[in-house]
């Protein structure tokens, strides 16, 4: 993970999941759809500066590529970084149950290579 925020938030789920007695595993490098296994969880964490924690993005690959691990799926919200970190912790039921779809647009690498025009700067 490549900024602090989220290094950060990975070290306090880390140290949370141990003190759960689970053995935590940092996987955020296998680009698996989520950053740590622990036990049968498997948990996406999200390190936030905010003081209440905010929206979270989940890619529909990330879904589709959990198969099925769905039902073992947790997000961490670690936020309120600035000050002192809090932990939130969203189980498959909570997740599944309030996930709201929301629909964009989107032009394609290749659209925009093929059709964009190049202007000289």
């Amino acid at each position: 993970m490549p900024n602090s925020v989220e290094q950060r938030a990975m070290k306090i789920v880390m140290d949370y999941e141990r003190k759960q007695g689970r053995h935590p595993e940092d996987v955020s490098r296998k680009k698996i759809g989520y950053d740590v296994k622990s036990d049968d969880r498997c948990i996406e964490v999200k390190g936030q500066s905010d003081k209440r924690a905010s929206w979270i993005w989940i890619n529909n690959s990330i879904v589709r590529n959990l198969g099925k691990d769905l039902s073992n799926y947790y997000i961490y919200v670690v936020h309120d970084m600035k000050n002192e970190p809090k932990l939130k912790i969203l189980d498959p039921n909570d997740i599944f149950k309030h996930l709201r779809i929301d629909t964009m647009f989107l032009l394609s690498t290749a659209d925009v290579n093929e059709f964009g025009k190049d202007a000289t700067l």
